[in-house]
């Protein structure tokens, strides 16, 4: 054998070697299993006591990896994306054409801070990681929790009440709470609480109260924790670069604990792992790891890890039906309504499910827009998550950004500048 076609599968090899060794198995298996023997409720029980078969170990808090690859670059020759490892070179699976086009549709918008990530659910290839920011330099803006969590926690507060045996279509009575919580409004009040709504409809809506009263009557600290967990909150995401892990305190005051299910808490969020808890519910709650590589030096990547069932495949099934509401009546259809994702994709006009969010903070003004999706829904073939940090004067929502990336994935052709500012007014 050439002393070429040795280095080749070295590299190979190492590249193997350094993703299992950087996907800490065991951890929060062992974190779960300590709950449980204390003697508080865990989310690994059934409602009816039945221990439920999954794998809430994928990742556990740990200390972030060294970079595995180098400077994503765009190779000329070979119009494909490539980074360095080791001595060798890798060729990403990033598409040109989504992530210039996407960096563009950012650009163009002129949002202070934007990203849009794609993510291939049954594979884990991601097909885009591009980000904007208006001044200053890209900081990998992709894989970092810069934005609170908002609404898209309302996913896993979803399938955490669908574990405890919350129906979707179980009603809620309530008033007020569409620009926060207050504690008077966790209480029934019959006078008042003329608003009601199944929880399927409400996780389209992002009916804030029917979240927090269903925590306070449902869900413990410790229930919404493990769940957390489950989605990879608090926990190091096995990837190619350094992902900044997603902190999800979860408050033991009753109180604090059903603001937070709703969305109102101190939890953060990266692109990159909105994406993937797009991609896993809507691969049945099974996650695949991210990857990006190829091949490296023309040998084929090995896989980054092994897919594990996260959440119950029944579970999923009801959470993706669910999120439909979002773009057919909730708070994305006027996006999503009468604009097919492709006019020309052989798929037809692919239908979508999804999760907007939005939060603002003061000190300094920054208005958060999320949304995490996938589509088509009968047959996911691409998850996606977007993020844009607005400021006082706002340039474009998160759902318009995610419903151009779905377009331009299955479109053939890109939209022009033009197009997109129009259409985004």
């Amino acid at each position: 054998m050439s002393q070429s076609r040795v280095t080749t599968w070295l590299l190979a090899a190492c590249v193997a070697l350094f993703v299992f060794l950087a996907l800490p198995w065991h951890g929060a298996a062992a974190r779960t299993q300590a709950k449980s023997d204390d003697g508080q409720a865990s989310a690994q029980d059934k409602s009816d006591g039945t221990p439920l078969a999954l794998d809430a170990s994928v990742a556990s808090p740990a200390s972030a990896a060294q970079p595995l690859l180098g400077a994503m670059v765009y190779d000329t020759s070979l119009r494909r994306y490539v980074a360095s490892v080791g001595h060798g070179r890798a060729v990403l699976s990033i598409s040109p054409r989504l992530q210039q086009g996407l960096e563009k549709l950012l650009a163009a918008q002129r949002v202070p801070v934007g990203a849009v990530v794609l993510i291939e659910p049954r594979t884990g290839r991601v097909r885009a990681l591009a980000e904007h920011v208006e001044k200053g330099p890209k900081s990998h803006v992709a894989l970092q929790a810069i934005a609170p969590a908002a609404s898209i926690f309302k996913i896993v507060t979803t399938a955490a009440l669908l574990e405890r045996g919350i129906a979707p279509d179980s009603e809620v009575c309530f008033h007020g709470g569409r620009h926060g919580i207050q504690k008077a409004l966790l209480a029934d009040n019959p006078l008042r609480d003329h608003r009601c709504l199944t929880l399927a409809s409400a996780l389209g809506k992002s009916a804030n109260v029917v979240f927090a009263k269903l925590a306070g009557r449902d869900l413990s600290a410790e229930l919404l924790r493990v769940e957390a967990d489950r989605f990879l909150f608090n926990a190091t995401i096995p990837f190619a670069w350094p992902v900044e892990p997603s902190p999800a305190p979860i408050p033991d005051d009753p109180f604090e604990l059903a603001k937070t299910a709703a969305g109102f808490g101190s939890v953060r969020l990266s692109p990159l792992h909105g994406a993937l808890m797009a991609a896993t519910v809507a691969n049945g709650g099974v996650l695949v790891p991210p990857r990006v590589v190829d091949e490296v030096d023309g040998v084929a990547a090995p896989p980054p890890g092994e897919a594990r069932t996260v959440i119950r495949p029944e579970v999923a099934a009801a959470l993706a039906r669910m999120l439909r509401t979002t773009v057919t009546e909730g708070t994305a259809r006027k996006v999503f309504r009468g604009a097919p994702l492709a006019r020309r994709s052989p798929l037809g006009e692919p239908t979508a499910a999804g999760k907007t969010g939005s939060l603002f903070e003061r000190d300094p003004f920054r208005d958060y827009s999320w949304f995490v999706g996938f589509a088509p829904v009968d047959d996911p073939q691409i998850a996606v998550a977007a993020v844009v940090v607005n400021e006082r004067i706002w340039r474009v929502k998160a759902s318009f950004v995610a419903h151009q990336a779905l377009k331009a994935y299955f479109s053939e052709e890109d939209v022009s500048s033009r197009e997109l500012r129009a259409e985004a007014r």
